[in-house]
């Protein structure tokens, strides 16, 4: 039987699979009734998930050290809310304030790279879990540029100054090839670039502009991680259809989290999934917090058939929300258990 890291590698090249790999994204609220519901701690031995995810560490002096009750300030300067009532539908807090007022440069100081110990956790992380796939998070372009800006200063920049945004652009994607590069033979399998382009029916802006502005930047990015030795994985929320063409001609292998509220599920996979790898499709704004046992049980199943030649990893399409039933994902779990022999253990992380 194969090794969870080794069937995410099979989906990926949809060769010698002997089942479709799965992975959970929750978010803490849920993972603490997950832990009760189980009776353990080890979430990713109770479920058989097959990612191991590992991030970057900021400085000391930069990292996001406390400031007053709930805010938190990153190495970019940016200052969040990181409050339990952000935390009430995810695990993403709220911008607070940014750095950069005016569409300008001047003064800015980006994070230094280089910086001691960045990639630290990955030889650890892979010496105790061995068997699992292991995904770096990578630095992406468009998130990061708003956090830096606010939202709506951003996209009013990009209407009237290019120039701005693309010296931003240039640099962000500067920093992220930088940084991706010294993940190379440290053992990470995989890295995954965090961009939420999409709204429900289309990107949040006209495709010919993401084109013009981003896709170069991005091929740059992902040049540098097949560079690296890694496996090239990118999120985004909404419906990025109109896209994925551009995103397998620049090298992205695995998309995530192919939302089916917001994405044709089968459209895609019977055009693109030749071409690139899906990760996600089940409904976290849907069948996961409000269908029954019963239904994300069939949902599962059947995802589970419609990429039963591989290119797939079984997830909810994004973290699995707070409110949740844990009988839902437990449902999930069966039937990604039911793919391996009813004798077959699951490996879990190496004490």
């Amino acid at each position: 039987m194969l090794t969870k890291r080794e069937r995410v590698f099979a989906s990926i090249r949809r060769t010698g699979m002997d089942a479709i790999p799965w992975q959970f994204d929750l978010t803490q609220a849920l993972a603490a009734r997950l832990r009760t519901h189980f009776g353990t701690n080890d979430l990713l031995s109770a479920t058989g998930d097959h990612i191991v995810w590992v991030g970057a560490i900021a400085p000391p002096s930069a990292d996001e050290a406390p400031l007053e009750m709930g805010l938190v300030r990153d190495e970019f300067g940016t200052l969040w809310h990181r409050e339990a009532r952000d935390r009430s539908v995810g695990d993403w807090g709220g911008l607070a304030s940014v750095p950069l007022h005016e569409p300008s440069l001047k003064g800015f100081r980006f994070p230094d790279v280089a910086a001691t110990g960045r990639w630290d956790r990955v030889p650890a992380t892979r010496q105790k879990h061995p068997d699992h796939f292991i995904v770096a998070y990578g630095s992406g372009l468009f998130e990061r540029a708003w956090s830096l800006c606010g939202f709506e200063n951003y996209l009013a920049w990009l209407a009237t100054e290019r120039g701005f945004i693309e010296e931003l652009t240039a640099r962000l994607a500067d920093y992220s090839c930088a940084l991706t590069s010294r993940l190379a033979g440290m053992g990470a399998d995989g890295i995954r670039f965090g961009d939420d382009w999409g709204l429900q029916r289309g990107l949040m802006i006209d495709p010919k502009l993401w084109r013009s502005v981003f896709k170069e930047p991005y091929r740059r990015i992902y040049a540098a991680a097949r560079q690296a030795g890694l496996v090239v994985m990118i999120h985004s929320c909404g419906n990025i259809t109109e896209i994925l063409p551009d995103l397998i001609d620049i090298g992205v292998e695995v998309v995530h989290p192919l939302q089916p509220e917001a994405m044709d599920v089968e459209f895609c996979q019977r055009q693109y999934g030749r071409h690139v790898t899906f990760w996600g499709g089940l409904g976290s704004q849907s069948t996961i917090p409000l269908g029954s046992p019963d239904d994300n049980r069939r949902q599962a199943q059947r995802m589970l058939e419609l990429f039963r030649e591989g290119g797939y990893i079984l997830a909810p399409a994004g973290a699995a929300p707070a409110e949740t039933p844990v009988a839902n994902i437990a449902a999930i779990v069966d039937v990604a258990k039911s793919q391996l022999p009813p004798t077959s253990e699951v490996h879990g992380p190496v004490p």
